[in-house]
């Protein structure tokens, strides 16, 4: 009886694999970098390697296109999205593609940034710090906000380099992305959470 007892006891619990350690905050750190330098090579390099190269602009264009097949059959379709590649592009035409993306990499990374920051005090065993609150309603800014902006100066961009390339009626389309706002929204909500959470330790240390 003593023996199975004393077993039992030197038994290890199980760990819970749902539990945020160190290793969990590491894997997010490796992500979130390459996700930073994934942003990077899409939004910087890969722009200006093709300007040292010489080579053509790809702009994204979004626009009512014609489709026969469904014109003939009478019915309807919405804008398509595609790239028009611009052959010897002016310096100007690769800047003005160039900030968007620019634009895109400093939302990215500061993202990252907060992401790690409040990450790092859950695997402290602190979430609910009152910088995660201000963290988190930072990030929802960034989200609702921010990405809808870069939307429309993507849309700004490319509007201002087809201007004069002679398009005829093709006009550029522009459709506001609502994910972002209903994504910045959820996360607001997860802020107020963390800060009840922030008031609720507050009053139990008070207890203390």
């Amino acid at each position: 009886m003593s023996t199975q007892t004393s077993g039992t006891a030197a038994r290890k619990p199980k760990r819970d694999l749902l539990t945020f350690d160190r290793h969990d905050r590491w894997g997010l750190a490796a992500l979130l970098g390459l996700a930073s330098l994934g942003a990077v090579a899409t939004t910087v390099v890969t722009p200006l390697v093709g300007w040292l190269q010489g080579g053509d602009l790809r702009v994204p264009f979004s626009s009512d296109i014609a489709v026969p097949v469904l014109d003939g059959m009478g019915l309807q379709h919405g804008p398509g999205d595609y790239d028009l590649i611009i052959p010897d592009p002016t310096a100007t035409q690769r800047i003005l593609d160039l900030i968007p993306g620019l634009g895109w990499l400093a939302l990215i990374v500061a993202g990252c940034w907060i992401l790690l920051r409040v990450m790092g005090d859950i695997g402290r065993g602190d979430p609910f710090a009152p910088d995660n609150v201000r963290r988190l309603r930072v990030l929802a800014v960034l989200v609702a906000i921010g990405w809808p902006v870069l939307a429309g100066l993507r849309f700004i961009a490319s509007f201002v380099i087809t201007t004069g390339l002679g398009l005829g009626n093709i006009g550029l389309a522009f459709t506001v992305p609502f994910v972002p706002l209903v994504v910045g929204v959820v996360v607001a909500l997860l802020a107020e959470a963390f800060k009840a959470g922030s008031r609720l330790r507050d009053d139990v240390d008070g207890l203390v």
